[in-house]
């Protein structure tokens, strides 16, 4: 692609990610979705006329084919992803995964395979980690200002009615607390401290099998521990506490799309730091997909394949743990 030209956007998959993606790629100048594909042609059809798509499929692999497409936005259920990575890939195209990136290591490495094998970018759609919100407690961190971490706290939860047809509780499509929200407690204690070198985890099932609510502990080389706890069971707070030897960080409620925290050296007062996103916060995760393009950078510094892969080594010990697999894995 051209440094000076729009990058275009295809969409594969017209779910309700899919529209908040969307929605977010609308507020990039250098953007153009050029292309969206859904298996059901009325829901492609709606999905282009509102979010200004130049073509609407109901293939995949028909939109796949077409020769006007920079980089696809991978948005269907979690056991597919590695389904259509791999046909993206194969078709030439960049890729951007949403979250997780595949249901397991093994996918993953081979994902990262075939788009190295073809000199094509590949990244997990994971944008809290864009958010300008992360970056300011980064920079916090870097700067010492809590002292060293002693103890990461992070909770995603909230209360839904089990379903046995519902794509949170159908095992074929990876369902659970764990690969849908757990993962951003997951992410924060990771991007955070790095890699575990214990994990120890409970969990409860749904009559389906799913994962209704898992509660993880990390431990790290230096002593610190991580608590992470996910949940489909009831409301929680959705916050995270960063505690350090010197003080604390706070990220309110909602804590992975969050503009703002708190900072409390012990004996001060509190200081809050706003970190304005633009739109619902996909933007900067696009802009950034669009720059490594433009650059010929094949993956992120930010999101980096490591990343992705010590999030899926987690989630994978969890999982084993608990005898919990999925049925495309047997």
């Amino acid at each position: 692609m051209s440094k000076n030209s729009k990058t275009r956007w295809a969409i594969l998959g017209c779910g309700k990610i899919a529209h908040k993606f969307a929605s977010d790629l609308l507020l990039c100048d250098d953007a153009q979705l050029v292309a969206c594909a859904s298996r059901d042609s009325d829901k492609s059809m709606a999905f282009a006329q509102k979010y200004n798509s130049d073509q609407a499929f109901d293939s995949y692999e028909s939109m796949l084919s077409s020769d006007n497409i920079d980089v696809v936005y991978i948005a269907t259920p979690h056991t597919f992803h590695y389904e259509h990575t791999i046909l993206a890939l194969n078709h030439g195209k960049h890729v951007l995964c949403e979250k997780p990136i595949a249901i397991n290591g093994a996918q993953h490495s081979e994902m990262v395979k075939l788009a190295q094998e073809k000199n094509l970018f590949l990244m997990e759609a994971m944008w809290t980690a864009f958010l300008p919100m992360i970056k300011g407690v980064k920079n916090i961190l870097s700067q010492g200002s809590i002292g060293e971490i002693r103890h990461i706290r992070a909770d995603f939860g909230f209360l839904n009615t089990y379903d046995s047809q519902s794509r949170l509780y159908d095992l074929s499509l990876g369902g659970g607390a764990l690969l849908d929200i757990g993962i951003y407690p997951i992410f924060i204690a990771t991007t955070l401290l790095g890699i575990p070198t214990s994990i120890q985890s409970q969990m409860t099932k749904s009559p389906s099998g799913s994962d209704v609510t898992t509660a993880i502990n990390l431990q790290y080389t230096n002593g610190a521990i991580a608590s992470l706890f996910s949940t489909v069971e009831t409301n929680t707070e959705i916050i995270c506490e960063i505690y350090g030897t010197l003080g604390k960080i706070e990220i309110p409620s909602r804590f992975h799309e969050q503009e703002e925290f708190t900072v409390t050296i012990f004996g001060q007062e509190q200081k809050t730091h706003h970190f304005p996103k633009i739109g619902l916060g996909y933007t900067h995760q696009i802009l950034h997909v669009q720059e490594c393009l433009r650059q010929g950078n094949t993956e992120s510094d930010v999101m980096s394949h490591s990343l992705s892969s010590q999030l899926l080594s987690i989630m994978d010990t969890v999982r084993q743990q608990h005898q919990l697999v999925y049925p495309s894995e047997v």
